[in-house]
This record gives C-alpha cells, sequence and structure tokens, in this order.
C-alpha cells in the first residue's frame, strides 16, 4: 500500500514537472544594439604647386603710360595648382605697347586688371595726352611695311613730297610748288611733323561695300594736336604725305617745331595756309 502511494506521488510530481515546463514562457529576445561605423576622415593631401613666370614692374609706372621692355622685368615665383589665382601677365605679348590703367609702383606683380591693350576703348581713352587728337592716316599697300615692323606707341615721321617747278620768263618769275614733281630729278622731301605716336594700326575689314569692293584699307591711328592736325589735313588737299618709322627716340610734344635748321629751308611763298592766320610752318618756320 505504501509503494502504490509513492508510485502515485512520483507521477504527480512527473506530471506537474512537465506542465510547468510546457507553460513556461519563453524569455524576451535581447535587442542588440548595432555598433556605431566609423568613417575615418579623407587625408589631406599638401596642395601641389608649380613655378611661372610674371611680369614685374622695374620701375613706378605713371597712368597713362604706353610700356616698353624698359618698363619690366620677368621673375619666377611659386603658386598653387588648381587653386584661383590672379590674373597674372606671363609672356611680354600680352604687355608690349599696352597702356597702364592706374599708377603701378616699382616691384609690383602686373596683373591684366592694371593695363589696357590696343584697340580697346580704355586703351584709346587712356593713351591720348589731354588736348590731342587721334588721326588716321590711309596706308598705301606699299606701307604695309609698317604694320610688320612698328606697334602702338612706337614713333613716326611725316613728310611732304614735292618739287618746285618754278616758270621763268624774260618779265616774270612764277613761283610753283607741286607735290609731287613731275620731274623726278626736282623732287624732294620735307619733313613737317616729327617724333608722334602711333596709337594703333587697323588692318582694315574683309566686308564688301555697297559696290561689292572689299573695304580692305589699312590705317594707322596716330596721336596729333589741333594744329598738327591742320597743318596735315590741308596738305592732304593736294599734295603727297609720306610717313617713314621716326628718327626720334622719345615722343615730341609739338612734331612741328623740333627739326634742325638744315630740314627747315624751304622754297619762300608768302601765301597762307589757313585764312585769318599766316602759318609759316611751309617756309621753314
Amino acid at each position: 500500500m505504501k509503494d502504490k502511494k509513492l508510485i502515485v506521488l512520483y507521477l504527480a510530481m512527473i506530471i506537474v514537472g512537465l506542465a510547468l515546463l510546457f507553460t513556461k514562457s519563453a524569455p524576451p529576445p535581447v535587442e542588440q544594439k548595432a555598433e556605431p561605423i566609423v568613417v575615418e576622415p579623407p587625408k589631406k593631401e599638401e596642395p601641389k604647386t608649380e613655378i611661372i613666370n610674371v611680369a614685374v614692374a622695374k620701375r613706378d609706372i605713371s597712368k597713362k603710360t604706353i610700356l616698353t621692355k624698359d618698363d619690366y622685368y620677368f621673375k619666377s615665383i611659386e603658386v598653387a595648382i588648381n587653386r584661383e589665382r590672379p590674373n597674372f601677365i606671363t609672356e611680354p605679348a600680352r604687355l608690349d605697347a599696352y597702356v597702364a590703367k592706374n599708377h603701378i609702383a616699382k616691384d609690383t606683380v602686373i596683373e591684366e586688371s592694371l593695363v589696357a591693350s590696343p584697340n580697346s576703348e580704355d586703351y584709346i581713352l587712356l593713351a591720348l595726352k589731354e588736348g590731342n587728337y587721334m588721326f588716321p592716316f590711309n596706308l598705301d599697300p606699299i606701307d604695309s611695311y609698317l604694320m610688320k615692323n612698328l606697334k602702338s606707341g612706337d614713333l613716326i615721321d611725316l613728310y611732304v613730297f614735292y618739287g618746285d617747278e618754278t616758270e621763268r620768263s624774260a618779265n616774270s618769275k612764277e613761283e610753283k610748288l607741286v607735290s609731287p614733281s613731275r620731274d623726278f630729278v626736282k623732287n624732294r622731301l620735307k619733313p613737317i611733323i616729327v617724333g608722334k605716336k602711333v596709337l594703333y594700326f587697323d588692318r582694315g575689314e574683309d566686308d564688301l561695300d555697297k559696290n561689292y569692293n572689299k573695304n580692305n584699307v589699312a590705317q594707322v591711328q596716330l596721336e596729333l594736336s589741333n594744329q598738327e592736325i591742320k597743318l596735315l589735313r590741308t596738305l592732304m588737299t593736294n599734295s603727297t604725305i609720306i610717313m617713314y618709322p621716326s628718327t626720334f627716340k622719345k615722343n615730341v610734344e609739338d612734331g612741328l617745331r623740333l627739326l634742325s635748321d638744315k630740314e627747315k629751308n624751304w622754297p619762300l611763298s608768302e601765301k597762307d595756309i589757313f585764312s585769318g592766320t599766316r602759318i609759316n610752318t611751309l617756309k621753314g618756320n
């Protein structure tokens, strides 16, 4: 009897244990926190550099100065690659015959913003001295050598090509100057305006005019005073004017006056060039 009770007790314990085993809830899942991904910043590369040559003012340059090789020199500097930098001038072709837009101090690195190129509006306004004017002078095809050998800022001299064909008779003498002379032996050259500055050359256009002819007359724009223009324009009405590279090294402010005694020799004439004003320029001053 006692053994039966024990067997029953064991069975009851087994049943209770199995019941507890199947009814026990599973433990809640443990949330796993994602580990942060550490991104290493890219390594900073030191900027690469290069050596370039830049133009530097050799001396103080005044505003309106037309630059020549005597005004600047080149030196080497180190600059960063692929970084914004000033527009340096690195070759003489971008500086020769340009005009200074403002005062440039000695040893200043010359940038493009400090100068104006020939044929630009700024250049024309800056290159003209106060009281002077631009005067266009047409070039014959034979004078094309001037464009190939001269540049803006260079100087030219203007000559009148004439001859003395004075007619003499027993009772009279008629002085007659013609330009040019019909007799080659009598032809002469006389300087009338010297040491004048070339502003720029206009090489003409290839467009056709109303008559379907090419309008390709080349011109040189000169800087002349009012008095010089009066003389030149008057002579151009019935005389031949020839232009040559100047024999003067510096710009002559009054190109009508700076002539040697030999060049001033001229057959005398009492004719006035301008009404109301007696001008002796054609008589050698």
